[in-house]
């Protein structure tokens, strides 16, 4: 029965956590009224363990909702470009480290080009790489702005490489050559 009960009391803080306390009450009120009418204990923990799945996963939801950017933090200026509206970008990728306050605020195309130049060098995508040979041949975004973006790519590669999450070749200047023409690029751009 103590297994029983600790789930039980998990179940009923998510509920309690997720719902106001008038609708919290009757579903909780649901559960032991559903929960009665199993004989046994398996039933009833079978029971409590999906809908505490359940339950989780709508509170990861209801968290992941809270993480989107205020309105302040929309009209933040683009700290790679200057662009006035701008997006929270996590430099240490959620899926891969969690939630994490490391942030910047990017614009919708530096924090594109960020991405296509990290699935460049680390996943070696073809297409990322086919994208910012593009962008670089085509003389739209400043110089600077690249440099702004290389340099936080090179700290969190640098960072994964420790870690032992990338291979090291990855943040070679051959490697980084080959897969983005970006030190050519930088070097075109400052003879200009």
């Amino acid at each position: 029965m103590p297994e029983e009960t600790a789930l039980m009391e998990r179940l009923h803080a998510l509920i309690r956590y997720l719902y106001r306390p008038r609708l919290a009450d009757k579903i909780v009120a649901a559960f032991a009224e559903a929960l009665a009418e199993k004989p046994t204990e398996s039933e009833r923990l079978a029971i409590l363990a999906h809908w505490l799945d359940y339950y989780q996963a709508k509170r990861y939801h209801k968290q992941m909702r809270r993480r989107r950017a205020s309105d302040l933090e929309r009209m933040t200026v683009c700290t790679g470009c200057g662009y006035p509206v701008s997006q929270r970008h996590h430099l240490l990728d959620i899926a891969t480290h969690g939630e994490n306050p490391v942030t910047v605020h990017l614009c919708a195309n530096c924090h594109e080009l960020h991405h296509l130049m990290y699935n460049a060098l680390v996943r070696d995508s073809l297409y990322s790489q086919k994208l910012i040979r593009h962008i670089l041949a085509s003389g739209q975004i400043k110089a600077v702005t690249i440099r702004q973006i290389y340099h936080w790519l090179r700290a969190i590669l640098l960072y994964e490489i420790d870690n032992g999450w990338v291979e090291p070749y990855k943040l070679s200047d051959l490697w980084i050559e080959e897969k983005l023409g970006l030190l050519e690029y930088l070097a075109r751009t400052e003879a200009v």
